[in-house]
């Protein structure tokens, strides 16, 4: 349900499956003779279907997955026998995916089926700094923008996808302004007209807002 590649380390891809397991595979191992690649190291601790799988963008030996369970776990590649940090009921239903920000090593994004995308601080994972509600469905994806700390955007199977400024949290609002939503919201793309599964940031610098997005 979930591949990502190693951004700091060339040839390391995760996978997340229907197995409950975590795979990591190292495609320069791989001998040109053999058809078959096996795995490098296998993490076994979700009790259900992996919905996700996101690498650490500073640190090579992190990585995250999330579940069907409901928690996040933290792992360090080089210990596969259990996660460095688990988060249980981390939200009130399955959690489709997750997001390490690019720009700030501490901060990480999960999204769920209980409509809600979580703030988290690696640091204390106690509970989440911040949720972020107004999807009137499932989350299915999340994805920091390349540009800045405090931007990220949500898909949803509602058929929207959401901008957020983190550093708008918490602002004033004349009640005009809250009929539009929470102070950290900054936009609504609903041109689809059914769950958008998918959607990727431009990382050309020259275009920096500009988001695809599939449905």
């Amino acid at each position: 349900y979930g591949v990502a590649w190693n951004p700091l380390r060339s040839g390391q891809l995760l996978s997340g499956a229907y197995d409950s397991l975590v795979c990591l595979w190292d495609i320069e191992g791989h001998t040109q003779g053999g058809k078959e690649l096996q795995p490098k190291a296998t993490f076994k601790g979700h009790s259900s279907v992996v919905g996700d799988v996101a690498w650490h963008h500073h640190d090579e030996n992190l990585f995250g997955s999330c579940g069907d369970d409901k928690m996040v776990l933290i792992w360090d590649k080089r210990d596969a026998a259990k996660p460095t940090n688990k988060v249980e009921n981390a939200h009130d239903a399955e959690i489709n995916c997750l997001t390490f920000n690019p720009n700030n090593e501490f901060l990480l994004g999960t999204g769920g089926a209980d409509k809600v995308v979580a703030l988290w601080d690696m640091r204390s994972m106690n509970k989440p700094l911040h949720k972020f509600e107004g999807h009137e469905d499932e989350i299915l994806q999340l994805q920091w923008a390349p540009f800045t700390e405090s931007i990220f955007a949500s898909s949803s199977a509602d058929r929207r996808v959401r901008i957020w400024d983190i550093a708008r949290i918490g602002q004033e609002q004349t009640d005009e302004e809250k009929l539009d939503g929470p102070p950290e919201l900054l936009f609504i793309h609903g041109g689809h007209t059914t769950s958008v599964s998918d959607f990727s940031w431009n990382a050309n610098k020259n275009d920096e807002w500009v988001i695809a997005s599939v449905a």
